[in-house]
């Protein structure tokens, strides 16, 4: 049996066939209430996987803006008006003795320091 992921119908018929086949079990084992709680969360992990998926385009969206700007920043010669995010006037940033100390346990031993 072959399956058409191009077409929405095709999308949603194997959906739709999986899905009666894994809660055909959980009915029958343990009710109608668990049931209609694991249909509620499955709505709520795909909106809260669709919200995160929509915030990382945007990121992306923006990120991706900001290189063409830096580019064509670079371009026209202007160099001098790139922001510096990693380093101050001073030469040194402290910056990053502040992450340092904002850093959890587990994010420390993750950066070896």
């Amino acid at each position: 049996m072959s399956i058409d992921f191009e077409s929405k119908e095709g999308r949603t018929n194997y959906l739709n066939e999986k899905l009666d086949n894994l809660l055909s079990g959980v009915n029958t084992a343990y009710g109608q209430v668990l049931l209609e709680e694991l249909v509620t969360r499955l709505s709520r992990t795909i909106s809260d996987f669709n919200e995160e998926v929509n915030d990382v385009l945007e990121e992306l969206k923006e990120n991706s803006s900001k290189q063409a700007e830096i580019m064509h920043n670079l371009m026209e010669g202007g160099g001098g008006d790139i922001p510096q995010a990693d380093s101050d006037e001073g030469g040194e940033s402290t910056e990053p003795s502040d992450d340092l100390a904002e850093m959890s346990e587990w994010e420390k031993r993750l950066e070896g320091k």
